[in-house]
């Protein structure tokens, strides 16, 4: 029997909080090992993330929207700012927001006299890509310079087996040595 009383815990799963801030698997890992956030597991050993752990991902995501850099988020900042305009809302009476989210707003174009730096935020885009498509490539490189043999898979050794029959050549030495005395002593009888 469970206690009626008890918090109901949010779990927030990483590709929903992937999808509401538009970022990608790479960036939303990048922003985790950065906040120093390890995901949480539930009875099918599922990720999640608490409704704390997903706050302090949006603060982060909205500094480096903001042109700021993953290693120059300063979090007990972000803290305190998001606090005072929790409460600045709170005054104002325009609470409308749904599990920590605001109301859907439409989409308005970006205005760079905003402050937002562009450049500083392509420059970051692009610096997570670069990680992304180039992690597994250098894995698999560092992998392979360090194998041998008989690290090999069943299939790649059957390879090289392959490879090596067909260019080791298949010879009789006997074969090859009547051939090259019949040879000599056809040239001997034609001189």
């Amino acid at each position: 029997m469970t206690d009626q009383n008890s918090a109901v815990e949010i779990q927030i799963r990483p590709n929903e909080l992937m999808d509401q801030l538009g970022i990608k698997k790479d960036a939303y890992y990048a922003y985790l090992k950065a906040l120093d956030i390890t995901a949480e597991k539930d009875s099918n050993n599922k990720a999640y993330l608490t409704e704390d752990q997903a706050k302090l991902v949006r603060l982060l995501r909205q500094h480096v929207v903001a042109g700021g850099k993953i290693d120059e988020f300063d979090l007990e900042l972000a803290l305190q700012a998001a606090a005072e305009s929790a409460l600045a809302i709170a005054d104002s009476g325009e609470i409308g927001t749904l599990n920590g989210q605001p109301d859907p707003e439409p989409t308005q174009e970006i205005d760079l006299s905003q402050g937002l730096d562009m450049e500083a935020l392509y420059r970051e885009a692009s610096e997570i890509a670069v990680e992304r498509l180039t992690a597994s490539e250098r894995v698999v490189m560092a992998m392979a310079s360090k194998m041998t043999y008989e690290d090999l898979h069943p299939e790649a050794k059957a390879k090289v087996d392959h490879v090596r029959t067909a260019s080791v050549p298949k010879f009789n030495p006997h074969e090859v040595a009547d051939s090259l005395l019949s040879q000599f002593r056809q040239q001997m009888q034609a001189a």
